[in-house]
């Protein structure tokens, strides 16, 4: 069989996987419904692919038109699987590619140009097939890991017919060669069904390692512990038997397998008792926080614990100072930690002060609004950026946990100020967030309805689900289009 003839007869399955692919696309609406009247798009289907079967045998051999298989137009569009979607070229079963694929890894410092021409492609080739990938894929995020299928028109690797590469899980790009040589470039992105599913427990062993066996994502988790970081000092006020309770969006392929984790909808939290729920909510500005049942923000202006995984190891208030062997007025908290911990600034503010305090060693005070000015004491060193004068936005980094100063050992000592008094950083919980607008509430109020009917029907995570593909959302140079006009 000539190189042309076997070109043809590849490129007549990719478009025949291309065409059911792109009528799924116009079958399947974003909202997963089919309209009333498809039997115009697969007609319009079966007559461009039966038009470039034409024209495809008007070329080379006439007795490949008994190879050409049957086209029969169908009333149901078959669902495309993720690992279909992955490589159109095994579409049909009737070629076996793993004779023709070469499968490689990406490794430190390769580029794709030499990766071509060490693995037995012409330098010329090489260079169309770089030049077509490019425009559908920025080389420069090359990372090493990622694999990459050479695809050959013999098991000896000669002539190139296209590459594939797939950077992440949702995303596969395609460069293949035409009837005329030439390359072209395709990034196809796989949209999975999203999925709202729940946990709700109560702590037995920690928060996360109850949520993550429970089959929450680490994101999702994360986002938990932001919203009631503000609250909730996760070190101390937690007790077992607290109960919690998240709702999450999750993407999943059609194994079932979670493929990655969407936002955070609904929070319940009840640290010794007490309940605390969060909804997420797009404010008319298009930002979007988390708000309580009355439309408070979840998160406060200040922070009770500015370090994380610390022991509070001496409150505020009198004590026997471990140095100076007296009774003194502590004038703030001590969070011991391992040298090096990232101290965040409490809340968003300007840095009145950064350097050496006398006892309290490496030393950062923050202004912030409404009278308020924290302090932070005993820093090994300050974190880049830190100095007067800087605005610091609430969790930043502003130095790192040491024991300069008067100091038996690496800890924070951290202190709030209002209005030039000293006050108990614990008490910061009573601090509330900011609510919304007034003009807002009505739309929040609604959406918060929308989410507690969710709730009602969300399943668990861990149940499996089986999701499919619902489109291409992506194509830089689709090489068949079922109807003018249409993408």
């Amino acid at each position: 069989m000539g190189f042309g003839m076997g070109n043809l007869r590849q490129k007549l399955r990719w478009g025949w996987a291309a065409v059911r692919n792109d009528a799924k696309t116009l079958f399947k609406h974003t909202s997963g419904k089919t309209p009333k009247n498809t039997k115009p798009v697969v007609l319009a289907a079966g007559v461009v692919l039966a038009s470039v079967a034409a024209l495809g045998l008007s070329v080379g051999n006439t007795d490949a038109a008994s190879e050409v298989p049957a086209l029969d137009i169908i009333s149901v569009v078959p669902t495309l699987s993720a690992a279909e979607l992955y490589d159109f070229r095994g579409h049909d079963g009737q070629t076996n590619i793993q004779d023709m694929r070469l499968a490689l890894t990406l490794e430190s410092g390769q580029s794709l140009g030499p990766l071509l021409q060490r693995n037995g492609v012409d330098p010329s080739t090489a260079y169309n097939a770089t030049q077509a990938f490019a425009k559908a894929y920025n080389p420069r995020n090359l990372r090493a890991g990622q694999k990459i299928n050479l695809y050959f028109a013999t098991a000896e690797r000669i002539n190139l017919t296209g590459l594939t590469l797939k950077p992440n899980a949702e995303n596969t790009v395609f460069v293949e060669r035409g009837l005329d040589g030439e390359f072209t470039a395709k990034k196809i992105a796989a949209e999975f069904d999203k999925t709202l599913v729940k946990i709700e427990a109560g702590i037995e062993n920690s928060l996360y390692l109850d949520a993550q066996a429970m089959g929450a994502p680490d994101k999702v988790i994360v986002q938990f512990s932001q919203i009631y970081a503000h609250s909730v000092d996760f070190q101390r006020d937690i007790r077992r038997g607290d109960k919690f309770e998240m709702m999450f969006e999750i993407y999943r392929d059609h194994q079932g397998k979670t493929i990655k984790a969407g936002d955070l909808v609904f929070t319940s939290f009840s640290p010794r008792g007490k309940t605390s729920e969060y909804y997420l909510f797009e404010k008319s500005n298009g930002r979007e926080g988390y708000y309580d049942q009355k439309g408070k923000g979840a998160k406060r202006m200040l922070m009770r614990t500015p370090v994380n995984g610390a022991r509070l190891s001496s409150r505020f208030g009198s004590r026997k100072h471990p140095i100076l062997g007296y009774r003194k007025n502590h004038t703030g908290v001590d969070f011991a930690a391992p040298r090096g911990t990232p101290i965040m600034a409490a809340g968003t503010g300007t840095i009145l002060q950064a350097g050496r305090f006398g006892s309290f060693g490496n030393y950062v005070s923050i202004r912030h609004s409404d009278g308020y000015v924290t302090a932070y004491a005993h820093m090994s060193k300050f974190a880049r950026g830190a100095k007067k004068g800087r605005r610091v936005v609430q969790g930043q980094t502003i130095g790192y946990v040491g024991t300069t100063g008067r100091s038996t050992g690496p800890h924070l000592h951290y202190e709030v100020h209002k209005r030039g008094k000293k006050i108990n950083p614990m008490s910061l919980s009573t601090l509330s967030g900011k609510p919304l607008k007034k003009t807002e509430l009505p739309e929040f109020h609604k959406r918060r309805d929308e989410i507690l009917a969710l709730k009602a029907e969300a399943g668990p995570a861990l149940e499996v689900e089986t999701s499919q593909i619902v489109g291409i959302v992506e194509d830089t140079s689709a090489s068949i289009n079922l109807l003018p006009g249409v993408q």
